[in-house]
């Protein structure tokens, strides 16, 4: 019996070929019959766009692992391209598109990823688990979308920044059974508070004292610096949210938003309670501030693993340093879970 093979996706074709139609669309816009015809040739261009190269890049993907639903970036491409190139006021079609087809578009796009985190927490309630951890499944559902797991990553991140800033609420299910804090014993929560006052106070400020020089560039500074002041306040929540979780199979380490690791229980070599780093060893630790956030905690790993930090960057380690309440606690049931895991295997 064979089984069907899966070839890799055309790269040079599936994004060559698109890039190149976008790249002869801008330079006819810039020719004289586009200016003595702007509205025959603008037509033109927007079926090339729209509907030439978004198939194309479905033809070059269509027998690949590559998600289908990647087709939209190529569309969503097309999008900023026509609005950049194509400016007339008269343009029906353009007019359409920015009316409504945007706003359709981002609204699709919300009701799939609230879609798909309606379908995992109903699969989660039947099968009388927890609901799966937000930040973690919205990487799995926007690298579908997107079908590039590093983009995906990077706007997980961002969308996960308002999700736990203004939506999410600290878990309440610690138990230290299987669940546990990484926040109440080591002060690092009330560390982070006091840097976003001092960030915010520098804010006003600097907003002041640039706005003598220049009024706009005082308001994109402020912006800037409100916005990272709004991901320090969601990496804060997060860090109440996301508890540290041991799992049947799995330990599953999250501090907030400044990095996860997910290790299988096979993988782990051995672990001690320890604040020293290991040396001879490729260790990473799971802090947004490392050289302020102590860890208690260090896991050796057999084989190396991929550690998401924050932004969604991935790096390699072979162990991993991070810090967990009740450390005693949390020792003694891993050690349990490890030892059924080795009799299982």
């Amino acid at each position: 019996m064979t089984t069907k093979s899966i070839h890799k996706p055309r790269w040079a074709i599936a994004l060559g070929i698109p890039f190149f139609l976008f790249l002869c669309c801008f330079l006819i816009t810039l020719t004289t019959k586009f200016k003595d015809h702007p509205a025959l040739f603008s037509n033109a261009i927007l079926i090339d766009i729209f509907v030439v190269a978004p198939f194309i890049y479905f033809l070059a993907i269509r027998k690949s692992a590559v998600s289908k639903w990647t087709v939209l970036r190529v569309f969503v491409s097309g999008l900023v391209v026509a609005g950049l190139i194509l400016k007339s006021p008269s343009n029906i079609f353009l007019n359409l598109l920015e009316t409504w087809i945007y706003p359709l578009l981002e609204g699709g796009l919300i009701f799939f990823v609230g879609r798909k985190f309606y379908i995992a927490n109903k699969n989660a309630k039947k099968a009388n688990a927890t609901a799966p951890d937000f930040l973690t499944h919205c990487r799995v559902v926007m690298s579908e979308v997107f079908g590039n797991a590093k983009f995906g990553n990077i706007i997980s991140s961002e969308i996960s920044v308002m999700y736990y800033a203004f939506f999410i609420r600290r878990n309440k299910i610690i138990d230290y059974e299987q669940r546990f804090s990484s926040y109440k014993e080591n002060g690092i929560v009330i560390v982070l508070w006091v840097i976003l006052f001092i960030f915010l106070i520098e804010t006003s400020g600097v907003h002041f004292l640039v706005r003598i020089w220049n009024h706009t560039l005082a308001w994109v500074l402020t912006g800037l610096s409100l916005y990272t002041c709004i991901q320090l306040f969601g990496h804060i929540r997060a860090i109440k949210a996301r508890p540290i979780t041991i799992n049947k199979d799995s330990l599953e380490i999250h501090n907030g938003l400044a990095g996860d690791a997910i290790i299988q229980l096979d993988n782990i070599d051995k672990f001690v309670l320890s604040k020293k780093v290991p040396e001879g060893r490729n260790p990473i630790k799971i802090a947004l501030l490392k050289n302020f956030e102590n860890h208690n905690v260090v896991v050796y790993l057999k084989s190396p693993i991929r550690v998401t930090m924050i932004f969604g960057m991935q790096k390699n380690a072979d162990a991993v340093l991070f810090y967990v309440d009740k450390s005693k606690d949390f020792q003694k049931i891993l050690q349990s879970k490890l030892h059924e895991a080795s009799i299982k295997f």
